[in-house]
């Protein structure tokens, strides 16, 4: 009797295992922007078909995060084959205002005997989606996966998997793996990525998920998050947790033959051949997804749309638009599965295609005096935003490579022109004697530039002085003492009459004083002491022995030093503003009774951290430079003033705190002239993103910097932004009590001037 009393019981608690293990093998949750704040969802869910359990789930629950849930009923129940079955929920959700929300599904249980998943048949699966609801961001649809999960794997082969994630919006895209939850969206104690003979990782830009390779049969639970980023901000994510199947089977996965990357321009048209084999003789089907086929407008095409046999081949071609043009690639992820049994393997590629921006084309200079009139043909792309010119000194023409778009380093933005239409601008009050290179191209609204334009090259005239010099006096570095030099110009109109005399004027901490007159070409200044301004510059004039102007430099200012130290680190900062090139800069600090050199830098700063606790040093810094004109000597060698950096005796606090002003006043009185946080244990934060924007959602700064150090300025035109309210998001990471944490700033910002 007793016996047969444990039987039953067995029996009983048998079946409550199978009622409670769900089926489910894969499921993400996804959603499209209807208006407002109103958004479709869309659960997906990939069960076992033999499972009753299936039928049963005619809705499941979901958590919308705002702390409401519904049940969302099943509108799709289709047998995929294979022991696989799609389920796909929707409905609609409204939010009552803008915040992050974490969307959620949560179905018990997992199957029984899920390797890496401790007591997996007691355990649910739980699944998120983030949704960011933020005006100035604009609204976002998530992304979608076109790819199901149902490969399988065998033991001792390599197993790959691209979920082909599509963004409707153009956002840049990035993959990775992360710890499958449980009850109550817990991560699940004991789990473990699956054990590989050599790794188990994905690719952060493309998805593509490689197990090289499996060890053991059985399955196995992973997630993939794939996050969204707008701007440098992340703006949603998705996370899918699939099931992967690894049986005992000697197969070899299929081979694919396709080219990769590409670039085209938009305009024009695309093709390329992909074909497939497999090298044990089976034959494979071959089909491909992505973003190209779900564009609204003009999307590509595959002929035949899949293909099937010993050496399939298929035709890709796309007709590319102006539309297509976006800052991310587009990628098309290509599957070729054979048809072996008991397993069939799927090989993935992913093929990545750039659609860039044409060049404005007829670019030209021409040269009226000072001035520099630049004109082009009209640009051809409406959906373009804003035409970006750029200029420097020295002419190198540089011809682009193949793929790439905007502008390389050393060129100085001085325009943006918001009328896409325009074909002229003139660029006033140059420095004279010197070669300019000039560069335009356009900007889209997700921040793709074009490929750039030729170069227009244009040298000035060297008909007035130019100054060489601002630099403390290296004889005696301690005095502050500023040497300054310049040389007369080399074209000389026969109209004046030598000799000629030179007025240096002197602007220091904003005010004006004239400090020499004469024949000279270089000028001592000892009534200041370099160490003690903020700022400094001095200008020219010449004129004839009748005292007619010949014009005058371009202003010139001394090296600028600061110096600040922390517990651990020197750290130093420089700038000047010259008409002539900085090339490079020495670094000086002194050690015993002399200066040594301690480094070299191409940059306007450096950290030294050989210092010591409760310690004083000194520093100095010489810059080295050049003009383009022929004939003026090189290079330019001007020396900072020394400075002087005290190192602090304490560590950092454990503690941290973050505090964003919400007023500034950048209008030069030296008060309250940056954005930037009030911060405790800046040591503490790793990592920071901040970016600024007006009431329309333009970017007008974005920067790195945990003190962020915003003047107010476009970042773009370098134009002081008008007084108004604007708004910020800073996400920063720092080192918490239990190891990394992140924490997100969004607010206002008034500037009053």
């Amino acid at each position: 009797m007793k016996r047969k009393l444990l039987l039953i019981l067995g029996f009983f608690f048998c079946l409550a295992i199978t009622a409670r293990a769900t089926h489910q093998r894969a499921a993400e949750i996804t959603y499209t922007w209807l208006g407002g704040n109103a958004y479709e969802f869309t659960l997906t869910c990939y069960t076992y078909t033999p499972s009753l359990a299936g039928l049963q789930r005619d809705s499941l629950l979901m958590q919308w995060g705002d702390g409401s849930e519904s049940y969302v009923p099943r509108v799709v129940l289709q047998n995929l084959g294979d022991d696989y079955t799609l389920n796909v929920y929707k409905q609609v959700h409204n939010y009552s205002s803008s915040g992050t929300y974490t969307i959620s599904m949560e179905d018990a249980n997992r199957n029984y005997g899920v390797i890496n998943v401790p007591n997996s048949v007691m355990v649910p699966m739980h699944i998120e989606t983030e949704l960011v609801i933020n005006p100035f961001l604009g609204y976002n649809n998530s992304v979608q996966l076109l790819n199901a999960p149902v490969d399988k794997g065998c033991v001792g082969k390599l197993y790959l998997h691209n979920p082909s994630a599509y963004d409707p919006d153009g956002d840049s895209l990035s993959y990775k793996l992360v710890t499958c939850k449980g009850q109550d969206g817990i991560e699940i104690a004991g789990y473990t990525l699956p054990q590989a003979s050599q790794s188990f990782e994905i690719d952060p830009i493309t998805g593509e998920l490689r197990w090289d390779v499996p060890l053991m049969k059985g399955e196995y639970n992973v997630a993939i998050m794939v996050e969204e980023w707008r701007h440098g901000v992340k703006i949603g994510s998705v996370v899918r947790d699939m099931q992967i199947l690894i049986l005992n089977c000697d197969n070899d996965l299929p081979q694919i033959y396709c080219d990769d990357p590409y670039c085209i321009v938009a305009g024009e048209q695309l093709g390329f051949s992909i074909s497939a084999s497999d090298p044990n003789g089976d034959n494979v089907t071959l089909t491909a997804s992505g973003a190209p086929f779900e564009v609204a407008v003009s999307p590509a095409v595959l002929n035949p749309e899949s293909a099937y046999g010993l050496q399939p081949e298929m035709e890709f071609l796309w007709n590319t638009v102006y539309a297509h043009i976006r800052n991310t690639p587009y990628q098309v992820v290509i599957h070729a599965k054979d048809d072996d049994m008991p397993v069939s393997l799927t090989n993935v590629k992913t093929v990545t295609i750039n659609v860039m921006a044409p060049k404005v084309k007829n670019f030209a200079a021409d040269l009226h005096g000072h001035d520099v009139a630049l004109s082009w043909s009209a640009y051809p792309c409406p959906n373009a935003v804003a035409l970006l010119i750029y200029r420097k000194a020295g002419c190198d023409g540089y011809v682009p490579d193949e793929c790439e778009t905007g502008i390389r380093e050393g060129y100085q933005l001085i325009a943006t022109l918001n009328n896409v239409s325009s074909t002229s601008y003139t660029d006033s009050n140059l420095s004279q004697g010197v070669e300019y290179e000039y560069r335009i191209l356009a900007r889209f609204p997700d921040g793709a530039l074009s490929i750039v334009s030729d170069a227009a090259c244009v040298e000035l005239k060297n008909d007035s002085p130019l100054m060489t010099h601002v630099s403390n006096d290296s004889i005696d570095l301690v005095s502050g003492h500023v040497l300054t030099c310049w040389v007369k110009p080399k074209e000389i109109d026969d109209q004046y009459v030598a000799p000629f005399n030179y007025t240096l004027t002197r602007i220091l901490d904003g005010a004006t004083s004239i400090v020499y007159e004469g024949a000279d070409t270089s000028f001592l200044d000892t009534n200041l002491d370099l160490a003690a301004a903020t700022t400094l510059l001095y200008k020219v004039q010449m004129r004839d022995a009748n005292q007619q102007p010949m014009g005058e430099s371009a202003t010139a200012s001394a090296v600028m030093l600061t110096a600040n130290g922390t517990f651990s680190e020197a750290r130093l900062s420089w700038m000047e503003t010259v008409p002539w090139l900085v090339d490079s800069t020495q670094i000086f600090k002194e050690v015993g009774n002399h200066f040594v050199r301690i480094a070299s830098v191409t940059s306007f700063a450096y950290t030294d951290p050989d210092v010591e606790s409760d310690a004083t040093y000194r520093y100095y810094v010489r810059t080295f430079g050049h003009y383009t004109l022929e004939g003026i000597m090189r290079p330019l060698v001007n020396y900072s003033a020394i400075k002087m950096v005290r190192i602090g005796h304490e560590e950092p606090t454990e503690e941290f705190s973050y505090k964003l002003p919400n007023v500034f006043t950048p209008n030069g009185d030296g008060f309250n002239e940056v954005f930037e946080p009030i911060v405790t244990g800046i040591d503490l934060i790793v990592s920071a993103k901040t970016v600024i924007f007006n009431r329309w959602g333009n970017i007008l700064w974005d920067t790195d910097d945990p003190l962020i150090h915003w003047d107010g300025k476009n970042k773009l035109t370098k134009m002081d932004c008008p007084p108004g309210t604007y708004f910020y998001v800073t996400e920063i990471t720092y080192m918490g009590e239990t190891g990394e944490e992140h924490q997100r700033f969004q607010g206002s910002i008034t500037i009053v001037r």
